[in-house]
């Protein structure tokens, strides 16, 4: 049945592999969770081709640490006109958490890291995608302050998320502290950037879960149909700063 739904799911009928998963999941509890993964697909509504689909069948993350000048950026985070202002995402259920308006790749202030960030991605992983064009979708920064969470959920409207840190205390941190992405497959394949011989090293999570613990300038880039948290519960931490953003396989 694997095969059948496999087949289904390389020929973009994901609407028919979400009702098979949930019929399959009343006698095989494993099943369940395939149906997120079907459902992912089913509501992004995109003819991915078959290279890419392939890629997307076992989910990856691609970590990276960039030599770039994080004090500049925070500087034009914190001189950001709308800067701890309420905006559309102030009320999402996260705890000590600001998040700006998702629209920084447009902003000319950002456009600098914005366009670093696209060459560099499909630089190093669009090979991994059949050499599909990589865009950013929308880019945005988020302050964690002292016990900050922010809440499990994934990214139905993108292809891959990435995460760029800009500020980080990589000492005082707590075991379950950090990103934590959520292994539904318990099998997921983890890239690490080595400058040095310009490769990958490859390891392989088969845990529930992922915790990554960042340090400063670290890049993670991941399946946007990943769920994923953030716990930031040791009080001696300070604030963390980010740069997310969301990515798209550009579609001719």
């Amino acid at each position: 049945m694997e095969k059948i739904l496999k087949f289904f799911y390389l020929n973009n009928f994901h609407k028919l592999c979400v009702c098979i998963a949930k019929l399959l999941s009343l006698f095989d509890k494993t099943m369940r969770s395939r149906i997120t993964f079907y459902n992912f697909f089913k509501k992004r509504k995109v003819n991915y081709s078959k290279k890419v689909l392939l890629s997307f069948y076992e989910p990856s993350i691609f970590i990276f640490n960039l030599n770039i000048n994080n004090f500049n950026l925070i500087k034009k985070i914190y001189n950001y006109e709308n800067i701890f202002k309420e905006n559309i995402y102030t009320y999402h259920d996260h705890v000590n958490i600001f998040q700006s308006e998702h629209d920084l790749n447009k902003k000319e202030e950002f456009l600098e890291i914005s366009f670093f960030l696209e060459n560099f991605i499909n630089d190093k992983i669009s090979n991994f995608y059949g050499s599909e064009l990589i865009k950013i979708k929308k880019m945005w920064f988020v302050i964690t302050q002292k016990a900050g969470l922010i809440k499990k959920h994934s990214h139905l409207d993108s292809d891959l998320s990435g995460v760029l840190y800009l500020n980080v205390d990589e000492e005082n941190i707590n075991l379950n502290d950090g990103l934590k992405i959520h292994n539904y497959s318990k099998f997921i394949k983890i890239y690490k950037y080595c400058e040095e011989n310009n490769n990958f090293i490859t390891n392989i999570i088969k845990d529930d879960n992922y915790i990554f613990k960042p340090k400063v300038n670290d890049l993670i880039i991941f399946n946007s149909y990943l769920e994923y948290s953030v716990e930031n519960n040791n009080s001696k931490i300070s604030n963390r700063i980010s740069l997310p953003f969301d990515l798209e396989f550009f579609i001719k």
